[in-house]
């Protein structure tokens, strides 16, 4: 009896050490790690296509590339949020809903400083080549369930300009708003060559 009450409680006291031993603390607050929102699509880059040798640096606010009045036909929106995601620094406009037949659109701007247009994710619908203004971009529509699309704007050889949208009922859509606030807003305020 004792032989086996040694076989038992003796393992089980050695593995209680063992994990005493392998614990630690460290001070701080915990919080989840960040990650790309299905509002801020990542866009991977897929040509570099530039407008010369300048970058993104230039652009002090991502939230100077869009103003309230360029989406203005879209509905009222909120006033901007400016955050960095993902490496990204990000202005998103959220619509106001005034009805429950409102769709719930996000506009944004994401500029990227070390990211290319040849980076851009394919999330889902294929990334398509776009002329913005005579600036060579690339598009990258939702596929299947998500009703978004990231068009980027190349700045220079190594960054870019992404205009997101999403939440308007299907990625075509969302493309074009997209289309049509790039070349109206965002892209005329670029800094070129």
């Amino acid at each position: 009896m004792t032989k086996l009450l040694l076989r038992v409680v003796l393992p089980l006291l050695a593995g209680g050490a063992l994990l005493t031993g392998c614990t630690s603390t460290e001070g701080g607050t915990a919080s989840p790690a960040q990650s790309p929102s299905a509002s801020e699509p990542s866009a991977p880059e897929t040509s570099s296509s530039s407008t010369g040798g300048g970058g993104t640096q230039s652009i002090a606010d991502a939230c100077s590339l869009i103003e309230p009045s360029d989406l203005s036909s879209y509905g009222e929106f909120n006033p901007p949020q400016s955050q960095t995601i993902a490496g990204a620094r990000s202005c998103k406009y959220q619509k106001k809903i005034a009805s429950a037949s409102d769709k719930s659109m996000v506009i944004g701007a994401n500029v990227r400083d070390t990211s290319s247009v040849a980076q851009v994710n394919d999330t889902g619908g294929g990334v398509v080549d776009k002329d913005i203004n005579g600036r060579q971009a690339k598009e990258a529509p939702g596929g299947g369930s998500v009703d978004g699309c990231t068009l980027a704007l190349p700045v220079g050889d190594s960054s870019r300009v992404d205009v997101a949208v999403i939440g308007v009922g299907s990625a075509d859509e969302a493309c074009q708003i997209a289309e049509a606030v790039a070349k109206a807003a965002v892209e005329p305020r670029l800094p070129k060559g």
